[in-house]
């Protein structure tokens, strides 16, 4: 299947700087009421500890009326994943501290929503995530870009594809050893919290109730290419060159607490989750032109099928100091 979309096969290079830096200097030139919009969210705690007991309820129901496992997967499918989802949106919010003042509450919080995911990844989460911000698709700091070898072994056949998204948390983990993260006591307490969090939820609950936690973590990052498993696909992967950032604007946002403008947040991270779209609404004029999602299902399909797509088909920049040949 080759669709229209102008999709490279191997790297786009580019020498300019990250068109986020230009664009939100030109949009808060046009429009300083955005200034306005950054900030801390007071909702996001709130919504961290309703993900969290709304997760542990369904796992409670499923334990407790010894669901059949095909059910138990189906209900993580369609429900738990999303529930998840959210969970990592809000520990990508507290990545850039905007629920407290605080650091240390804003790192407390991000622990609290990576318990459900069982694998303790937030804090590293945290650090790999802020460099992807520094060092926007620079070949390999970001830990955003696949690795050379991924792209041999994954990015040319729509096995190979369709099984690196499926089991994109694992590969992902593998691919930070590239850039280990500095010790931090952080790293700690993430580990032994999400231990100490599981054992509770399997001694606690039930084995059912923990399998289908841990299927709706899976799921919510792309197992059993779960259309969420998308958005890593969506926000980078270039579907219009020379463009390197994607938003997405389809119904999923409305579950996914607007993880889909993604444009908009490089351009403004210190802007909350909630107030996203009033920044794409108070500057239309400087994201309708842009190329954008409007279906993750779709954003999949292309992915996997199309014989262009590799997981080189990125708009890529040297590392900074480094001089392009």
């Amino acid at each position: 299947m080759t669709s229209t979309f102008n999709i490279p096969s191997d790297y786009v290079r580019t020498p300019e700087i990250q068109s986020h830096w230009i664009r939100r200097k030109e949009i808060m030139k046009a429009h300083p009421e955005v200034e306005k919009l950054q900030g801390k969210e007071l909702l996001t705690a709130p919504v961290s500890f309703l993900l969290l007991g709304s997760i542990l309820s369904l796992a409670y129901i499923v334990q407790t009326y010894q669901w059949n496992w095909l059910y138990i997967i189906l209900l993580a499918y369609s429900v738990g994943a999303f529930i998840n989802h959210c969970q990592w949106v809000m520990v990508h919010e507290l990545t850039h501290d905007l629920a407290f003042d605080s650091p240390k509450w804003n790192e407390m919080l991000l622990l609290v929503n990576n318990l459900a995911h069982i694998i303790p990844s937030g804090i590293s989460f945290r650090y790999h995530h802020r460099n992807h911000h520094a060092y926007l698709n620079e070949t390999y700091t970001d830990m955003d870009v696949p690795s050379e070898i991924e792209d041999r072994i994954f990015g040319h056949t729509i096995i190979g594809k369709a099984t690196w998204i499926s089991f994109f948390s694992v590969i992902q983990s593998v691919r930070t050893l590239r850039s280990p993260q500095p010790f931090e006591w952080a790293l700690v307490y993430n580990v032994v919290g999400n231990v100490i969090f599981t054992i509770m939820v399997g001694t606690m609950i039930g084995a059912k109730g923990l399998g289908f936690m841990i299927l709706s973590s899976l799921l919510s990052i792309g197992l059993l290419l779960h259309p969420l498993g998308a958005r890593w696909i969506a926000e980078h992967w270039v579907f219009s060159a020379p463009q390197e950032t994607y938003s997405y604007y389809g119904p999923i946002n409305t579950v996914a607490l607007n993880i889909g403008y993604h444009n908009e947040h490089h351009d403004f991270m210190r802007i909350p989750w909630t107030k996203l779209p009033v920044l794409r609404s108070i500057a239309p004029e400087f994201y309708n032109s842009l190329y954008s999602h409007s279906s993750y299902v779709k954003v999949l399909w292309v992915f996997i099928t199309d014989p262009r797509f590799t997981l080189r088909s990125r708009v890529v920049r040297w590392p900074k100091g480094v001089k392009s040949d």
